[in-house]
């Protein structure tokens, strides 16, 4: 049996504790995204998506790849973020 790391799984839950933070999760959890995607399907501004996506890269739950002038966004563990998903839609919440 795994032993959970209870600070790991704290950190993790203060990190997604923001609506924006886990609205950029879920669209991330369909496919890499640069920031002006984000901006763009979830109505926020370039500071606002990039303030956010610092704090989840921070937290490794995102890195970056530069492609141009850009940086696109993806998420470092994508399985764990969908079943995670997955059970909290089970939940119905």
């Amino acid at each position: 049996m795994v032993e959970l790391n209870y600070e790991e799984v704290a950190t993790l839950l203060r990190v997604l504790g923001n609506p924006t933070r886990v609205m950029i999760v879920k669209e991330l959890s369909k496919g890499q995204r640069c920031v002006c995607d984000l901006e763009n399907r979830l109505g926020i501004s370039q500071a606002n998506a990039s303030q956010h996506l610092n704090i989840l890269k921070v937290n490794n739950i995102v890195d970056c790849i530069r492609q141009g002038s850009s940086r696109c966004y993806y998420l470092k563990q994508p399985d764990f973020i969908k079943r995670l998903f997955e059970l909290i839609k089970k939940k119905g919440v």
